[in-house]
């Protein structure tokens, strides 16, 4: 909980912040905090005391950052396995009626207009493939499987040989 400042203005944290912590869970899904501060019509600066200020603002912004990596993590390994997903294509396509046709549409009660601007609306639907991703899955597996996986395997065995080595020295108390 924040002191009570003697000197300067008073705060507006209860009136701009408070009521709108479960928004800005969300915002920091989408958002900075300088366009946040701005959303919340506060300056950056005093954002940023209010976060030094209030555990319950810090908590917000924390719980938005932890499920905005929970989805970026689970993009990245949509990404690197591969995924299905429909595409859709609307085109629209002007089209000349007969002289017959314009009739039997004004006599249904159709206006002038309406029967100038006749359309055909074409709708395509294609079931597509994305295929694995190389730098996704360089980057998940770099992540979730360091012992193994570098860009470099020679530096990964250089590194394994020195660690081997500083455990031997550990254990002989040469270190």
């Amino acid at each position: 909980m924040a002191q009570k400042r003697k000197r300067g203005k008073p705060r507006k944290y209860d009136e701009y912040v408070k009521p709108y912590l479960t928004l800005i869970s969300e915002w920091c899904r989408t958002m900075t905090e300088r366009q946040i501060a701005e959303k919340l019509g506060i300056a950056y600066s005093t954002f940023n005391q209010y976060k030094l200020d209030y555990s319950e603002l810090r908590e917000a912004i924390k719980k938005g950052r932890q499920n905005l990596v929970a989805e970026l993590r689970s993009s990245l390994i949509r990404r690197a396995n591969g995924y299905d997903y429909v595409e859709t294509k609307q085109t629209t396509e002007q089209i000349k009626l007969s002289e017959e046709m314009r009739e039997a549409l004004a006599d249904a009660g159709f206006g002038k207009e309406q029967i100038e601007n006749v359309q055909i609306v074409k709708t395509e639907v294609a079931h597509k493939h994305a295929h694995p991703d190389v730098a996704a899955l360089n980057l998940a597996l770099k992540n979730y499987d360091k012992e193994n996986w570098a860009n470099d395997p020679q530096m990964l065995d250089i590194r394994k040989k020195e660690l081997e080595l500083r455990e031997r020295q550990i254990e002989n108390s040469e270190w």
